[in-house]
């Protein structure tokens, strides 16, 4: 929940979203302002600087006030189409806050899964480092070859390097993760993802991951079915509501570019002062639309609202596929990580553990023990991808119906989805 909370919070791409909707808030203020009159003040019959005035004329004064009438019947459409225009801003920075939450869950569970790799290859260095030396106590009692020996050693070395390359990995994935939760390098933040418990620092060295087998998986059964999930996307889904919105705001556009069809329409009132007598000014202008009737604009805005219409429906068929894809992706490794939890791991373990046993004893050769060493290795990081692949996908589902990043990780209980994700 931390991790998420920091990267929606202090990431770019949310800020520059934010932004926008400050720049969107600002236009619809200013598409709901009233225009201002213009005040005009005029003198007729006087002389020019340092002359007299003309003789037998009397000098005369106007005072009068112009207020434009344009904005008046075209303010309706200025305002909707501002109005939307903010609607699919707010959209837009819904939708990157989903993204960068997506994108820094990808990061942490990389994070994991390379953090299980290294203790993985670790383990399994340390098991073979045991049959080292017990080889090597065979070995001087001279009660057997140093062709195993040699082997082991060998094999010894090989998984050194591997555990440093799942090292490099690991530190990729930290700076990576560190894109997305900015913070002192002591700061700690605590997440937990279905059977891994996972607390990560800042720092360099701090991430490091437990197991907790008496978690339990979250499942699809009791949740909303495929068509109601989708239902529920075509409603709530940001790209959906920011795509709807732009094409209400392209139809605004159409009406306000056929309402400047007619421009610079202003009333006048005022007074005039001459021979010592005040009378009334009194004047309406309106332009006559006899070349320019705005149809270049008009067109221009009907073709920009068929395109924002085509948008909206292609971005919908994206959406339902997005939400099918994440329904099923979630419901297969839902099924496999159910079948794999419990025993799997256990077995391969045990598997290990016999081999070496027998080893020992002579029943079986070198390899047999340098096999069962990996099937463990990749055992358990087989078994954690899919854990954490499945937790991922029920965070995109969870997303693509519309649920905030936060929303998405609150307890299953109170939720749309059953299934639990990572939670605080």
């Amino acid at each position: 929940m931390e991790v998420l909370r920091r990267a929606t919070s202090q990431h770019p791409l949310v800020e520059v979203a934010r932004a926008r909707v400050a720049a969107a808030t600002g236009a619809r203020r200013a598409a709901g302002t009233l225009p201002n009159p213009i005040l005009t003040y005029a003198v007729e019959n006087t002389g020019f600087p340092g002359r007299q005035a003309p003789q037998g004329l009397d000098r005369e004064t106007q005072t009068y006030a112009t207020l434009p009438l344009e904005p008046l019947f075209q303010r309706r459409p200025r305002v909707r189409r501002a109005n939307e225009d903010l609607k699919a801003a707010n959209a837009v920075l819904a939708r990157a806050r989903q993204l960068v939450a997506l994108d820094a869950a990808r990061a942490f569970f990389r994070v994991a899964a390379a953090q299980i790799a290294v203790e993985g290859a670790e383990d399994v260095r340390a098991r073979l480092a045991e049959i080292v030396t017990f080889n090597q106590a065979r070995v001087n009692e001279g009660v057997a070859s140093e062709a195993d020996l040699i082997r082991a050693q060998l094999e010894l070395d090989r998984l050194a390097a591997s555990v440093t390359l799942e090292r490099v990995e690991l530190l990729r994935a930290r700076a990576d993760f560190s894109t997305y939760v900015t913070g002192p390098a002591d700061a700690w933040v605590e997440m937990t993802v279905a059977e891994p418990v996972l607390a990560g620092g800042l720092g360099p060295d701090l991430l490091r991951v437990s197991i907790e087998d008496a978690a339990a998986f979250g499942d699809l059964s009791g949740s909303p079915q495929l068509g109601e999930l989708l239902a529920r996307a075509q409603a709530a889904h940001p790209d959906l509501v920011a795509s709807r919105a732009r094409a209400a705001s392209a139809s605004a556009e159409v009406g306000y570019q056929q309402a400047l069809t007619i421009r610079q329409v202003g009333a006048t009132m005022g007074t005039k002062r001459s021979a010592g007598l005040t009378s009334m000014i009194a004047g309406v202008s309106l332009p006559i639309p006899l070349f320019d009737r705005n149809r270049g604009e008009i067109l221009r805005a009907v073709g920009e609202r068929t395109a924002a219409e085509q948008e909206l429906a292609w971005a919908e068929r994206q959406v339902a596929a997005e939400v099918q894809a994440a329904y099923e992706a979630a419901r297969l490794l839902t099924d496999q990580a159910t079948r794999l939890r419990g025993s799997f791991l256990n077995r391969a373990a045990e598997s290990l553990r016999l081999a070496v046993a027998a080893y020992q004893e002579g029943a079986v050769t070198l390899l047999q023990v340098f096999d069962a060493s990996r099937t463990l290795a990749d055992a358990r990081l087989s078994y954690y991808q899919t854990v954490f692949e499945q937790r991922q996908r029920l965070l995109e589902l969870q997303m693509a119906v519309g649920a905030s990043p936060l929303d998405a990780l609150i307890s299953p209980s109170s939720r749309p989805l059953r299934p639990s994700g990572v939670r605080p």
